[in-house]
C-alpha cells in the first residue's frame, strides 16, 4: 500500500511502463454513456537493482469522496471525470498504455 498519490507518482517516474485497464459502470441500456469505474494499473520498473518489480495500482468510485447532495448518476459522471483527468495526469509521467504487457 502507498502513501498517497505523490508516492504513487514517484513510482511511476520511476517506472519504464504503465499498462492500465479501464473497467465502466455497469448499466441495463445499451444507449447509456459508458462511464469510467476503476483504473487498474500495472508498472513495470526493469531496473530495480538488476531484478524486474511489478507494481499494481487501483483507484477505482470508492476513492472518489462522495457529496451527500449529489445522486448516484451524479457521482458516477463526477467519478469518470476525476478518472479520466487521472489518466491525463499519467500520461504526463510516463510510457502509459492501455492493455496487457
Amino acid at each position: 500500500m502507498m502513501d498517497g498519490k505523490a508516492a504513487f507518482l514517484e513510482k511511476v517516474r520511476n517506472s519504464q511502463l504503465v499498462a492500465y485497464s479501464l473497467e465502466y459502470f455497469s448499466s441495463c441500456f445499451l444507449d447509456d454513456k459508458r462511464l469510467l469505474k476503476a483504473v487498474n494499473m500495472r508498472l513495470y520498473n526493469f531496473k530495480a537493482e538488476h531484478r524486474p518489480e511489478t507494481i499494481q495500482y487501483v483507484i477505482s468510485w470508492e476513492d472518489v469522496p462522495h457529496d451527500e447532495g449529489l445522486s448516484w448518476q451524479q457521482f458516477q459522471v463526477k467519478v469518470n471525470r476525476y478518472l479520466r483527468d487521472f489518466l491525463e495526469e499519467l500520461q504526463t509521467h510516463s510510457n502509459v498504455f492501455e492493455g496487457p504487457l
